[in-house]
C-alpha cells in the first residue's frame, strides 16, 4: 500500500513539473525576438537617414541656391538680369570655362556701371571647383579696382562671398542699396546685415556654411581697370 501511495505521489509530482514546464514562457525566445525586432528598426532608420541625405543631396542646385539668396534679400536683390552672350563681359562668368560646368547660374543687376550686385553659382564638373575659385577670385580683384575708382557701393562690393562646397562654387556681390548720402560707417552696416541674410540662405540649403574665399586686394600696378563693364 505505501509503495502504491509513493508510486501516485511521484507521478503527481511529474505531471507538476511537466505542466510548469509547459507554461513557463522562452526566455531566450523572447530575447531573439527583440534583438531581431531591434536590428530591424535600426536597419530601417539608417536607409531613412540615406534616403533623406540622397534627397538633399539633389536639392543643392545652383537655382535652388540662387532662388534662396533672392528671397531672403527680397527687394534688395538687385542681380535680376540673366547673363547671356551680349551682358557676358559684364559679369564674372566670363572668367570660367563654362565646358568645366555641369550647370550654372549667373544674374547681373540692370545698369552695372552704377549697381555692381551680380551672382555665379555653378555645379562644376569634377576637378574644376578650385580653379573655378581662383578665377572668380581674378575677377572680384577686377572689381574692387572698379569700384575704387568710382567708389559706389564699396561696403557691399568688398563684403562679396565667395564660397565652395564640393562641386558646387558660389560667388555673390549682393545687397540693398544704401541711402543716397550715406557715410561711409551706414554703408558698411547695410552691407553686413544684407549678407548675414545671404549666409543664412546658403547655410540652409547647404546644411553648413563654408569659408568666405573672396579675397580683397589691390589690383595689379596700384591702379583700376577692368572691373564690371556698365551696362
Amino acid at each position: 500500500m505505501k509503495k502504491l501511495i509513493s508510486v501516485i505521489l511521484a507521478g503527481t509530482m511529474l505531471v507538476s513539473m511537466a505542466a510548469c514546464s509547459a507554461d513557463k514562457p522562452s526566455g531566450g525566445s523572447d530575447a531573439t525576438t527583440t534583438t531581431t525586432e531591434a536590428t530591424t528598426a535600426a536597419t530601417e532608420e539608417s536607409k531613412d537617414t540615406e534616403a533623406t541625405e540622397e534627397t538633399k543631396a539633389s536639392e543643392v542646385t545652383p537655382e535652388a541656391i540662387e532662388k534662396a539668396i533672392a528671397d531672403a534679400l527680397g527687394d534688395g536683390y538687385l542681380a535680376t538680369e540673366a547673363v547671356n552672350d551680349d551682358n557676358m563681359l559684364s559679369s564674372a562668368l566670363r572668367y570660367l570655362e563654362t565646358d568645366q560646368l555641369v550647370s550654372y547660374v549667373a544674374k547681373i543687376a540692370k545698369v552695372t556701371a552704377v549697381d555692381q550686385d551680380q551672382i555665379v553659382i555653378a555645379e562644376c564638373k569634377d576637378g574644376y571647383a578650385d580653379e573655378a575659385v581662383n578665377l572668380l577670385n581674378e575677377s572680384f580683384s577686377q572689381t574692387i579696382g572698379y569700384i575704387r575708382q568710382y567708389p559706389y557701393g564699396v561696403a557691399k562690393v568688398e563684403g562679396a562671398r565667395l564660397f565652395k562646397s564640393g562641386n558646387i562654387v558660389i560667388f555673390v556681390i549682393a545687397g540693398a542699396k544704401a541711402a543716397d548720402g550715406a557715410s561711409a560707417e551706414d554703408e558698411a552696416t547695410l552691407a553686413a546685415s544684407e549678407y548675414q541674410k545671404v549666409d543664412d540662405a546658403v547655410k540652409n540649403v547647404l546644411g553648413n556654411l563654408p569659408d568666405n574665399l573672396a579675397v580683397v586686394k589691390e589690383p595689379d600696378n596700384g591702379g583700376g581697370g577692368g572691373g564690371l563693364i556698365g551696362g
